[in-house]
């Protein structure tokens, strides 16, 4: 069951953790900390640095840190996760400070873990108490704040994919949850300037953003009014590639190339996330990469056994992916 967060937004609101009770252990990564004693030298009770996901790592710290009251995450995903991780296992009270805003691990109750290289997802434990410091969050690069607006974006072309998996395949559909995704693609659409300043306003858009994303999607079971064919983009090209990108880039190239495939207000949707100042022409990916992703697409769907989307209706055509590339210029 969905549990709302109470979240508290200023400058500077990470002072607050110096007054936490009891005895506290924060997760987290060299640059946060840094930040953190520069405003406020702060000596809790446990620092740990968190390294990576793997779930022998996490296993490992959780079995080894001391006893803790309140458990603090503050830094990126990966750090909120490994909070979330040790809250879940020890039952202990949770504050998470996210650093950044490029994904929406600090809102969401599961957590995104390696096993054998692949992600896995483990827990149910939905944060409670976040604290959003702009001071913080606008010490990271703009462009990966900016990252965050895209499993927003991607309710377009993801609802589309959602009615077409309820009429072609008989999935279930909830048309009040698809009005309410639809919500927040015209909030981000209405405050699209403020995301691509990085603004106060544009990191509390993202994160009641992702609130509302993470609410509906939890009340539906499903991540459909924001997950369709532009995350299938997304995973083929990690999928092609073995390398890891920043979520947000190939969530951006998919939206671009998917709503050209779905027919769906293509050059509305390229130019929200031109606006947004997302970049979606995968900077860290060769052309060709980006191009075989696309070539390769439904076979790679039907290979990993994905959800029905615009994939399954229409060709992706050598044509078709050319336009798609001159789009990026």
């Amino acid at each position: 069951m969905y549990k709302a967060p109470n979240i508290k937004s200023d400058a500077g609101i990470i002072r607050e953790l110096k007054d936490l009770p009891g005895r506290v252990a924060v997760l987290t990564m060299e640059i946060p900390w840094a930040v953190l004693q520069e405003q406020c030298p702060w000596e809790p009770d446990s620092v740990q640095m968190v390294t990576d996901m793997d779930l022998e790592t996490l296993e490992r710290l959780e079995s080894s840190l001391p006893p803790c009251d309140v458990v603090v995450g503050m830094g990126g995903g990966s750090c909120c996760d490994t909070a979330k991780y040790i809250a879940w296992k020890r039952g202990c009270r949770m504050v998470l400070v996210p650093s950044i805003v490029s994904v929406d691990a600090p809102l969401t109750n599961m957590i995104a873990v390696r096993v054998d290289k692949t992600v896995k997802y483990v827990g149910d434990i939905f944060p409670e108490e976040l604290l959003i410091d702009y001071d913080l969050i606008r010490r990271a690069p703009a462009a990966l704040n900016r990252a965050g607006a895209c499993d927003i974006a991607s309710i377009h072309t993801a609802l589309y994919d959602w009615r077409l998996g309820h009429e072609n395949n008989g999935e279930t559909y909830d048309a009040a949850v698809a009005a309410l995704a639809a919500d927040c693609l015209n909030e981000l659409d209405a405050n699209a300037e403020e995301v691509f300043n990085v603004s106060p306003k544009g990191i509390d858009t993202i994160i009641d953003l992702y609130r509302r994303e993470v609410k509906f999607c939890t009340e539906v079971g499903s991540s459909r009014p924001e997950e369709g064919a532009e995350h299938i983009v997304a995973y083929n090209i990690e999928h092609l590639t073995r390398r890891h990108f920043l979520h947000g880039d190939l969530v951006g190239f998919g939206i671009h190339a998917m709503s050209m495939l779905q027919d769906n207000r293509a050059e509305w949707a390229t130019g929200l996330i031109r606006r947004c100042g997302l970049r979606f022409d995968v900077p860290d990916a060769a052309r060709n990469e980006l191009r075989g992703a696309l070539a390769s697409l439904k076979e790679f769907k039907n290979r990993a056994g994905l959800f029905y989307s615009v994939v399954d209706c229409k060709e992706v055509t050598p044509d078709f992916i050319d336009a798609v590339m001159i789009g990026l210029e």
